[in-house]
């Protein structure tokens, strides 16, 4: 007699299995990815920090053959040109570093007048004679946390995009910069205001070397990085065009890193970055310029990385400086720090890494 007839199993999974299976891949992915990002970010953090120690290196190399860092921009004899806006745009410490960053081709490719140091006039479209090497993307002078890979500045002709901003002074650069500390009544503030150098003219020259940063190489920073345009009117973070927030800082020291308090940038066009981009956006991002500004000379210290940016001191070496860094109370900058801006109890550590010759005492960072 034949016994009961036995269903084989399916071995299928019923919906309500299938769900719970679907749920949980679910809260695995959710909790891997903050850490999988998180291990991206290292990795281009890294990276960054690479680059901008290639750059530092550079700069070094300069100094080894010129016995002086470069200055910011370099003018024609006795001029009183100013980098307020691009109508004339010239030699600058970018363009002079490329040999050293093993782009001599490049460097050599600029068509730059010994006399005149002008490299990029006003120019019509298409007569501009250097339009591509000004356009050439160099991996090393691009933070990978950043977007400018691909992404240059077109409002007027194509620049290519650069992250590291030479640390320059905290004047506001106006053609009165050769008179600026020769002037009695301001010219003992010099050793508040400068960073790494201002600009020359062969006959003003404010140009620094080792033994004038007497606050020593380890606590002067030398390069700090800048964050590129939100969109491709926005000048900032452009590393051929010599202006401020382009490729050198300026004005920087009254304002913490990646300071959200709007208005803190002064660029050239930034009512029109402002009506493309629109004020949300420019504030969420810690991005917003001063519209009732046109001029480019005013910057702040800004980064992608959470928590910071990355700074090279003046000895090459590089660190990670906390949004929360002691950035003491100075406040917004006039036409340069002033004499009621210097006092010890205001002019705290993000001040004194900033000025090369204050002979401010600085703790730890």
């Amino acid at each position: 007699m034949l016994g009961p007839i036995r269903r084989r199993s399916s071995g299928g999974f019923t919906l309500v299995e299938l769900l719970v299976v679907i749920a949980i891949i679910g809260i695995l992915v959710a909790l891997l990815l903050p850490a999988i990002q998180a291990a991206r970010e290292s990795a281009r953090r890294a990276q960054c920090t690479s680059n901008l120690k290639n750059v530092a290196l550079a700069l070094h190399n300069y100094h080894d053959t010129r016995k002086e860092f470069p200055a910011t921009i370099r003018y024609p004899a006795g001029s009183n040109y100013q980098p307020l806006d691009d109508t004339r745009l010239f030699w600058n410490w970018a363009i002079d570093i490329l040999p050293y960053l093993e782009e001599k081709a490049l460097a050599d490719s600029f068509k730059i007048d010994a006399t005149t140091r002008l490299y990029t006039p006003n120019a019509a479209p298409g007569t501009d004679v250097n339009a591509v090497p000004r356009s050439v993307e160099i991996p090393v002078l691009l933070c990978p946390s950043d977007n400018g890979r691909g992404n240059p500045f077109t409002g007027g002709g194509t620049w290519a995009r650069g992250n590291y901003g030479y640390n320059a002074f905290q004047f506001w650069p106006n053609a009165s910069w050769r008179t600026t500390f020769t002037d009695p009544t301001t010219r003992d503030l010099w050793n508040y205001n400068i960073g790494m150098g201002g600009f020359d003219d062969s006959i003003t020259r404010q140009v620094l070397n080792f033994s004038k940063i007497t606050d020593g190489s380890t606590n002067t920073i030398m390069l700090e990085e800048m964050r590129v345009g939100l969109n491709n009117d926005d000048r900032r973070g452009v590393w051929a065009m010599g202006m401020c927030a382009s490729n050198f800082h300026c004005r920087h020291a009254g304002y913490a890193i990646n300071d959200c308090g709007g208005y803190n940038d002064d660029i050239m066009g930034g009512s029109t970055v402002a009506s493309e981009v629109g004020d949300t956006v420019l504030q969420s991002e810690c991005m917003k310029p001063d519209t009732t500004v046109a001029y480019s000379g005013q910057s702040t210290v800004r980064s992608r990385h959470p928590g910071g940016a990355n700074v090279a001191m003046a000895d090459a070496s590089v660190r990670f400086m906390s949004d929360f860094i002691d950035a003491g109370s100075i406040g917004a900058i006039g036409g340069m720090i002033d004499k009621t801006q210097i006092d010890p109890g205001i002019f705290r550590l993000w001040q004194r890494l900033n000025m090369s010759r204050d002979e401010y005492p600085v703790d730890s960072f």
